[in-house]
């Protein structure tokens, strides 16, 4: 079909001419755009024009929010154990330079993040907006922090405050010339959308269609705690959630402004040509995916009905990495890693924990569903992030009653590293250290296993992470394949099979070499292109320095349009994914496998890169793109659009 697009209609117009008669639903998805999708789907500022801004930068997750500011990760794990145990809430802005795994716990429960850090990759960036955090990076901003103490309120959701005594920290903006500064604890407000940040608390809007969504989300996750995943959309109505907010619900629910979108969103997935499946890794992030790709309805009874389209949704990369946010896991994870000649006689101990663990945090991103397929990636943290430079070993050491010297001595072999992503991880740890990767297969076939048991229909699909020779992937066949035999016996009839990442120049140029390869029982049949990393390799790029000494002058200078960690480059990283699938396609016709192809990382958020590779990918193979659930809408409205306009 060749369309149009409308661009000045609001999305408000547009649905009434969908219900009108006066255009057709597929005439309605070609002049959606990424901004209606804004307004239906994301939080927003009432202006006033007495704003004060204070801080720009480059947006890189969308959605406006308020909270107060956080400049410490102790500070706000502590005001967050206190909102739980007041059973409330509290609305948190957090900033840092720097992060790693340790801030994944205050990362999941904040409103939005900001860092004067350039890198849109660099690892808090990445791991706020997987969460489906609003995010700037690039801010204007000094962190400052003095000896001397004072004492800050902090404001809790039902209105209660705690006064706590500690350092004075503040950020300094530096804006049209002039120096503003915010200390930690003030409220400050930012729009991830347009990359500004303002002094105080604004009032936020948040559109019906977001607000139905979120609500749902949050009865989903009740019913789940009270009778169970299998049964947990039947008794929606008997939550709290949905008690509190029951007339609303049932009008918004009703309304047609959200069963029209609903049509828009089923339309889209029938006439994709590229799917979009979900980065997730928690209960939460598979319900907003699942009800994202179901038909929800009030009945005559004024019961919600949740009629899921099974094969309308999937999991498309779980990165195991970010599940491990608990301070004892993590932990526990660091004895792993330092392996048994310096944990010594418990080793074994902690293995059974570890694998005990890490299956049921599988199983809690299973449990609800996870759709047509399940690609889990493997062992992707650089060891950077899990020893960090803020590592206390002789903490460490004692509590778990090690030698100290061995444990230093261990530590600074394993983060002895220049390049953080370029570095030990993935395969590169499972080829190494057998035992982990034993221990890591066992984790997802007991995950899986019990997922399949319950009833819970889960075909996984292995994605290996870092791999540049075929020697890597065959060991990790031999060993998989071992421990199904050890823990199963036959054939898992829920494997689906083994995907590799194409993310290293080697993966590139050996593709036909590693997805050729096959075990007794499983053979090599996917991949999934890593956004971020497949990119540096193309470019010779590193994804964080790059930001501050190349990408703005070769912007500036028109050698690229974006940054190409934002928006494909397709003078050369596409060129290499056209490449590939073709190469792929010649392999599929030799040996006759049916290939699962995908790609990940922020470039499967944007809406010009998935409109490119509808255009030109999908075409030669590429199934999908896997994005966190808070973009999976623009992704597939993006697809789709794609699909049915002829450029």
């Amino acid at each position: 079909m060749l369309f149009t697009t409308n661009i000045e209609q609001n999305y408000k117009t547009l649905l009434s001419n969908l219900s009108s008669g006066k255009s057709t639903i597929s005439e309605t998805l070609i002049d959606l755009t990424e901004t209606h999708l804004m307004e239906m789907l994301l939080p927003s500022f009432r202006y006033t024009g007495k704003e004060l801004l204070v801080g720009e930068g480059d947006g890189i997750l969308p959605g406006d929010v308020t909270g107060q500011l956080v400049l410490n990760r102790e500070l706000g794990e502590k005001l967050l154990d206190e909102a739980r145990r007041r059973n409330t809430k509290i609305d948190l802005i957090y900033s840092t330079p720097y992060g790693d795994l340790e801030d994944f716990r205050l990362i999941q429960s904040i409103r939005g993040f900001f860092t004067n850090q350039k890198g849109r990759t660099t690892f808090c960036p990445v791991q706020a907006s997987c969460e489906g955090i609003p995010s700037i990076v690039g801010v204007n901003c000094t962190y400052i922090e003095e000896q001397d103490q004072m004492t800050y309120k902090y404001f809790f959701k039902d209105g209660s405050y705690i006064e706590i005594e500690q350092p004075i920290r503040k950020v300094y903006f530096s804006i049209y010339g002039n120096t503003i500064e915010i200390l930690e604890g003030q409220f400050l407000s930012m729009s991830g959308r347009h990359g500004r940040i303002y002094k105080g608390e604004l009032l936020v809007e948040e559109p019906l269609i977001a607000k139905v969504y979120k609500l749902l989300t949050q009865c989903y996750l009740e019913a789940i705690e009270m009778v169970g995943p299998l049964k947990a959309h039947t008794c929606i109505v008997e939550t709290n959630t949905f008690q509190q907010n029951k007339q609303w619900l049932i009008d918004s629910i009703q309304s047609e402004e959200f069963q029209l979108f609903q049509e828009l969103v089923h339309h889209a997935q029938d006439v994709t040509d590229l799917e979009v499946f979900a980065t997730a890794h928690t209960t939460k992030g598979m319900v907003q995916t699942l009800l994202y790709a179901s038909h929800i309805s009030i009945d005559d009874d004024n019961r919600v009905v949740i009629k899921v389209r099974e094969d309308k949704y999937a999991l498309g990369l779980l990165g195991d990495e970010r599940m491990w946010n608990d301070p004892e896991a993590i932990d526990l994870m660091r004895l792993i890693f330092l392996g048994p000649d310096v944990v010594g006689k418990h080793f074994n101990k902690f293995k059974n924990q570890y694998v005990e663990i890490f299956s049921n945090l599988l199983y809690q991103t299973f449990k609800v569903g996870v759709g047509k397929i399940a690609v889990i990636r493997l062992l992707c943290m650089p060891f950077k992030m899990i020893f960090t430079e803020k590592f206390d070993v002789k903490r460490f050491s004692q509590k778990f009653d090690l030698d100290e010297k061995a444990v230093r001595n261990r530590v600074n072999v394993l983060t002895n590293e220049t390049e953080t992503y370029h570095g030990c991880r993935g395969v590169r740890v499972t080829v190494q250290r057998e035992d982990i990767c034993e221990l890591w297969c066992e984790g997802l076939l007991k995950a899986a296993k019990r997922a399949n048991d319950e009833g819970i229909k889960t075909q996984i699909q292995i994605l290996l992470s870092m791999v540049t020779f075929p020697q890597e992937v065959e060991m990790f066949i031999e060993v998989f394949e071992r421990k199904i035999r050890e823990m199963i016996g036959t054939k898992c009839d829920w494997i689906r099979g083994i995907s590799v990442m194409i993310e290293t120049s080697g993966a590139f140029h050996l593709i036909e070499d590693i997805l050729d390869l096959k075990g007794k029982n499983y053979l090599l049949n996917g991949a999934l292109f890593g956004g971020n990393d497949f990119t540096a390799a193309c470019l010779n790029m590193n994804r964080t320095d790059s930001a501050n000494s190349i990408i703005p002058s070769y912007v500036q200078l028109g050698i690229m349009n974006r940054s190409p960690f934002q928006t494909i480059n397709t003078q050369i990283v596409g060129k290499a994914i056209v490449t590939s699938l073709r190469r792929i396609r010649n392999l599929r016709r030799i040996n006759n496998r049916d290939y699962l192809i995908g790609l990940g990382g922020e470039i499967a958020g944007d809406w010009e890169s998935v409109q490119w590779l509808t255009r030109h990918a999908a075409p030669l193979g590429l199934n999908y793109v896997s994005t966190p659930p808070e973009r999976i809408l623009f992704s597939l409205f993006a697809s789709a659009q794609a699909s049915l306009v002829e450029f």
